[in-house]
Formats: structure tokens, C-alpha cells, sequence
């Protein structure tokens, strides 16, 4: 692609990242005829100026239906504007190739952002119009063309298509992303525009992603947006009359489904009740309907399949009754919806399916999720589906790797000597293959956790119990924690995996025997830290920003496969550059710069204090202590704690992860590796 026609798509790429963001579109003026779309095709597939101004207004109005909802929009906007301001080079993939221009135009992106939505947001939107119609006029090929209202035709479709994803669009590869939006593009002066200049994928797929893996964007905030954008689409276009769930996207026809009795009695009952009840009544009737609300999907979450299974060729095959799945979808979402909209800070859990097999004889067995399932599921924003197999639980997530009918088969064996050498096996051997929309596939881009159920463990050291994936006739250890009679990981490609007794000795630790000698057994026997050389620990060596990462992600069940890092300094084949690359989404590990990871870096107590905070924060939910300063105030040498990191120091801290000597903490102190068991140990064993 030439220089010109590569900037002429960026420039469209963002102008749509930047609408989208913004929530609003603006009005439609179309590049048909000079692209030869014919003038009739355009007339009949677009709008015009007035009809998309009140499509605005109506989408706009149904925003301002949830005052709440409005302001968690415009708020989530500013951040993002603000976070752009900060860090510009976040938008670099669809700006770099403006050379002199790239100041403007990011400016340009900032300023739409900024825009409030308001009573006078037409007016706002006139004003950029005409603040920037030139600039982009300026970027154009001589005889073409290009205002914002040229791209604003598509912005309702891709918002449409976008919106339902939530968070879920960082689970999205940029191939699957493409595919929505070119599914959702339908405007055909920008279908002409795409394919006259051959462009193979919207630049600001990656913008989207990077924007929303930045810990300065708050996931609540952009929850609680996305929440209000999607109920003011259904309100502003809704797509059919029923009461059920809509479970298209991007303008594909929808399923009318209805809600189960009790779900449609509750928001009955709930607004019988609002409609007669005093403002002195009314906050009682709401923190009853939410009680009401929780119990009622913790019992449509359940779904009992037993009699949805069959024996085939000796399997025992789950096929359940989409009907009534989609029925219980629905109810968690009408549920979920209306909490959100009578109560915006209360907290719903449980928002997830479980499908109960009972008791299989089989030693195989195939769990199914048709298309249908699968993309209501991620519609409506739950979590994913458990299946419970008599003592074996797996739970595949929706959205992302998951977002097509799915096929998962999993066959149990006897563990053999060949499979697990002289170590002592603790289950079965479990043998894991999955379709995805009928392809085979391995990896995944958020885990599937499968809970394997332990055999006989008389004699053995239940610490030192760990998953281990069989690779090519080798054990690889990914840890695991013992709950009850089950051993629980997360797992981010499937193979074979078997649970073994792992003991790991080694001959240098005598030193540190007696405050990190067991931990150090117990993280090696995890496969989250490995000697330096056969029986060599080397307990004193301070600890790289490389080895932290790998000791975080592999502890904490956090690895992902489809995690990649933009570093220079890390590259694809390094030994650590999975870690770095899932610490990093996560937020738990951050550059030093925005290109340099710095890998071979010793980190000190204070840093090793932080990214243990941020890692139990994902894992756990833990929030930030109270009172910093309370939390500090046992240490001698607190004022040496650097100000980003006290946070983290505080939490570690007031949590025992990582304890202080004789009055200080220490924090600039170079952290070693027996003292990264030990806080390693404790993170793993946090609130248990």
C-alpha cells in the first residue's frame, strides 16, 4: 500500500476508533458517487443528514434516560482522553504515518473525546465539524473528499457490534476484531473506500486493545459504561418487540426469547411496587429486588443435565436443550440489567452457567455448546459455563477463543509409569481435545480452569502435589491449588495432564533452612522456580525482573498464551517472554519505558512488594488498604519507600506477604530468590 492510501485508511481508522470511543456518532455524508457506488445503491443502504442527526438524538436520549449510566459514560471518555493526553504514543499505529500532522490529528482525537454528551452535544460535534473538516480535507488525494461525516455512517452499526464485547474485546485476536467490524460495516461509500484502497484490517484495532490494557483505565468504569452504551442501544434500536434477550450483533436479526415465570414476576412485582411506594419506600423495595435478584440467578445459574446426556461409541455425549439455556441466559441478563439500572454500585455474582452431568460411568466424555449458546452467553456478558462431570469440573469462559459452537472431549486413564516415571501420580490422566466452530484448537486466549479430582493420597505431601502437562513422554509443572479432594488450574492450552507428588530437593539452602526452606520445596515442587544448576538454589542471588515475572504468572495460575509483549527487549523466542508478556496485560509488571522491559534487572523489596499487590488484586479481588500510613507506620524507613510504590508496600505489608527487619522494611534493598519463595509461598496460600 502506498504511502497516500495508507494514510488516507488511518485517518479513517481513527476517526472511527475515536467515535466509538466517544460513545456518540455523528451525521453522514457520503464518497459513492466519486467511488462508483451507484447513487441508488448509496441512497438505499445510507442515511441522510437529517435522518442520522435523529438517530443521534434518539440514541442520546435513551443514554440520558440513566443519569447514572451518562455520567459513567462521560467519565469513562474523559479518562481515555486524559490517558491519550499523557501517553500519545498509544495512538502511534493510526497516527505515525502523518509525519508533521500527527500533533493535529491526535489533538483532534483528544478534543472528540473530551466533548461531554449533553443537551448541547449537536452543537459540540458542529464545532469539531468545523474545527477540523479542512485539517482532514489536508490528507486526502487532490479530488477526493474527507469530512467526519463521511465515516459517521458506520459508527451506530460498529458501536452495535462492539459495544455487547465489553472488556471482552481484549480477549478479541485483531483477525477476529476485523471480522466484526467488516461484518458490521454496511455503509457502502466506506465499503467502496475499503476496497478501493485493498485494505486488509482497521489500524485501530490494536488502539482499542492497548487503551484498555492500560491500569490508568479504570475495568469498572468502562464496565459501567459499556453497560449504559448497550441498554441505550436496545432502548434507542431495538431489533424486535419480545421480552427476551437480543442476542445479535452488529444489525444480524435477533432471537426472541422469552424470560423464565419467576424472572418476569420479579420485575413485575418490582415496579408494582416502585410505582406505589414512597422515596422513603423505595430504597428498601430496591435492596430487596437486588437480594431477590442474587438468589434468583444462583438458582437459574444452576442447570441440572443430567438427561441431556447420551452414550455414543462408548462416550458419554452432553447435548442440552438450547431452548431452555437461552431462556436462563436471558433471565441472568434481564436480571443483571435491571440491578444495574436501580442500583448502579451493587455487585452481582455468580454470573456464570453450570451444567451438572451427575454421576458418568464413561471414561470419556464430550460437552457441546451449540453457536447460539455461546454468543448469548457473551452477549449478555456472563462469565462462561462450568460442567461438572460426577468429581470433575472444567469451565470454558465466553467471548474471545469462545465465541463459536464448541466441542470439548475429555478421556481419563490410568497414570503409568511411562507417563509419570518414579513420581507418585495423585489422579487419573486426563486427556484434553477442543473444536472451536470446528476447528481444532489448543490454545486459548483466556484459560479454561479444570478442577481434577485426587485419588488415594495416603503418604503423600499434599504441598508438594502439582498439575503437570505431559510433553512428549516429559512432565512440564504448572502447580495448582489443593481444595478439598480436587487440585484447581488454570489452564491456557490443552494436552494431556496428570497430577503427581513433585519433590524437589536442593543441596544449597542450608542457610536459609529454617524461614524459607520448606517454601522454596513447595514453589520449586509448583514449577513457578527452578534451580540454577541440578541441586543448586542459590538462595542469595538477587532476583531479575524476568525470573519475578516467571515466579508471579506460573504461582499464581496467570499464563496466557496469547499474551504477546511490544518490548524491544523481549523477543518472541526468549525463555521469558510469556511471562513478561501475561504480567504486563495484567498490569502486574510495567516497562520501564514504553519500548524497554529491562528483563536482566535486579528488583528491590518495594517493587517485589507491588507487583504481588497487583497479582493477588487480579486473582483475589484485594483491594488497596485504607490507611497507608497506618499500614507503614512500623517502619523506621517508610519516607524511603518510593510514592508510586507505597500502595503496594502497604497492602504486602499489612497482609504479611512480605515482612519487614528489625523495624524497617528495607524497600530499596535488592530482593533474593529464597525471599521471592517465601513471598511467593504466601501470595499462593493468600486467604486460606
Amino acid at each position: 500500500m502506498t504511502f497516500r492510501k495508507k494514510l488516507v485508511m488511518t485517518t479513517i481508522a481513527a476517526s472511527v476508533a475515536a467515535t466509538a470511543f466517544a460513545g456518540i456518532p455523528l451525521s453522514s455524508k457520503g464518497l459513492a458517487e466519486k467511488l462508483g457506488v451507484s447513487s441508488v445503491a448509496y441512497a438505499a443502504a445510507s442515511e441522510t443528514h437529517a435522518s442520522y442527526i435523529e438517530k443521534a438524538r434518539k440514541f442520546y436520549n435513551a443514554l440520558a434516560q440513566d443519569p447514572a449510566g451518562l455520567k459513567d459514560v462521560n467519565d469513562f471518555k474523559a479518562q481515555v482522553a486524559q490517558l491519550l493526553s499523557d501517553k500519545p504514543e498509544i495512538i502511534d499505529p493510526i497516527v505515525k504515518v502523518l509525519g508533521d500532522d500527527k500533533a493535529e490529528f491526535t489533538a483532534m482525537i483528544i478534543d472528540i473525546l473530551s466533548t461531554s454528551l449533553d443537551s448541547n452535544w449537536e452543537t459540540h460535534f458542529k464545532d469539531l465539524r468545523g474545527e477540523y473538516n479542512d485539517f482532514l480535507k489536508s490528507l486526502v488525494p487532490e479530488g477526493y473528499e474527507l469530512t467526519v461525516d463521511d465515516i459517521a455512517g458506520t459508527i451506530l452499526d460498529l458501536e452495535t457490534a462492539l459495544v455487547p464485547l465489553s472488556l471482552g474485546i481484549l480477549d478479541k485476536t485483531g483477525t477476529e476484531l476485523h471480522d466484526i467490524i467488516k461484518g458490521a460495516v454496511v455503509n457502502p461509500n466506506v465499503i467502496a473506500l475499503e476496497k478501493y484502497y485493498d485494505v486488509e484490517q482497521f489500524d485501530f484495532v490494536d488502539v482499542y486493545k492497548a487503551v484498555f490494557n492500560e491500569k490508568a483505565i479504570s475495568k469498572e468504569l468502562a464496565l459501567n459504561a459499556f453497560s449504559a452504551l448497550e441498554k441505550a442501544h436496545k432502548i434507542a434500536f431495538p431489533v424486535d418487540s419480545g421480552n427476551g434477550g437480543n442476542f445479535g450483533g452488529g444489525g444480524a436479526p435477533s432471537v426472541t426469547v422469552p424470560l423464565p415465570a419467576n424472572v418476569n414476576a420479579l420485575l413485575d412485582n418490582l415496579k408494582a411496587a416502585l410505582e406505589k411506594a414512597t422515596d422513603a419506600e423505595k430504597a428498601a423495595i430496591i435492596e430487596k429486588f437486588v437480594k431477590d435478584a442474587q438468589a434468583a440467578i444462583n438458582t437459574l445459574a444452576v442447570v441440572d443435565a443430567s438427561s441431556s446426556v447420551s452414550v455414543v461409541n462408548g462416550e458419554a455425549v452432553l447435548k442440552l436443550d438450547d431452548a431452555k439455556v437461552l431462556t436462563v441466559i436471558a433471565g441472568i441478563e434481564a436480571l443483571a440489567i435491571k440491578v444495574k439500572e436501580i442500583a448502579p454500585k451493587a455487585v452481582l455474582t455468580n454470573l456464570g452457567l453450570t451444567f451438572n452431568l451427575g454421576a458418568v460411568s464413561q471414561k470419556a466424555f464430550v460437552l457441546n455448546l451449540s453457536e447460539a449458546v455461546v454468543k448469548a452467553g457473551a452477549s449478555a456478558n456472563l462469565t462462561g459455563s462450568k460442567f461438572i462431570v460426577d468429581k470433575f469440573e472444567v469451565t470454558t469462559p465466553f467471548g474471545g477463543t469462545f465465541s463459536s459452537v464448541l466441542a470439548l472431549t475429555v478421556k481419563a486413564s490410568d497414570a503409568t509409569e511411562a507417563e509419570v516415571g518414579a513420581l507418585k501420580s495423585a489422579s487419573s490422566v486426563y486427556d484434553f481435545n477442543l473444536t472451536v466452530g470446528g476447528t481444532a484448537t489448543t490454545s486459548f486466549s483466556e484459560p479454561i480452569v479444570v478442577s481434577i479430582p485426587l485419588g488415594s493420597i495416603d503418604g503423600l505431601d499434599k504441598e508438594l502435589l502439582s498439575v503437570a502437562k505431559i510433553v512428549n513422554g516429559k512432565l512440564e509443572f504448572h502447580g495448582g491449588r489443593v481444595k478439598g479432594s480436587s487440585i484447581v488450574e488454570s489452564r491456557d492450552s490443552f494436552s494431556s495432564y496428570v497430577v503427581v507428588e513433585n519433590k524437589v530437593s536442593f543441596n544449597d539452602i542450608a542457610s536459609v533452612q529454617a524461614w524459607a526452606g520448606r517454601q522454596i520445596e513447595v514453589i520449586a515442587a509448583k514449577g513457578a522456580i527452578e534451580g540454577k544448576a541440578a541441586g543448586k538454589f542459590a538462595p542469595k542471588d538477587n532476583v531479575t525482573r524476568a525470573e519475578f515475572a516467571k515466579m508471579l504468572i506460573r504461582g499464581l495460575d496467570l499464563e496466557n498464551a496469547s499474551a504477546t509483549a511490544s518490548f524491544d527487549d523481549v523477543k518472541a523466542g526468549d525463555w521469558f517472554a510469556p511471562y513478561v508478556a501475561a504480567a504486563t496485560k495484567l498490569g502486574i509488571i510495567n516497562g520501564r519505558t514504553a519500548t524497554k522491559f529491562d528483563p536482566n534487572a535486579t528488583i528491590t523489596r518495594a517493587e517485589m512488594a507491588t507487583m504481588i499487590a497487583r497479582a493477588l488484586k487480579v486473582t483475589t479481588g484485594a483491594a488497596d488498604v485504607a490507611d497507608e500510613a497506618a499500614a507503614l507506620k512500623g517502619f523506621a524507613d517508610a519516607a524511603k519507600i518510593n510514592p508510586t510504590l507505597k500502595a503496594g508496600v502497604a497492602f504486602a505489608a499489612n497482609e504479611g506477604i512480605v515482612i519487614g527487619a528489625n523495624g524497617k522494611f528495607l524497600p530499596n534493598d535488592k530482593a533474593n530468590r529464597a525471599e521471592a519463595a517465601v513471598i511467593i509461598y504466601r501470595a499462593i496460600n493468600f486467604g486460606e
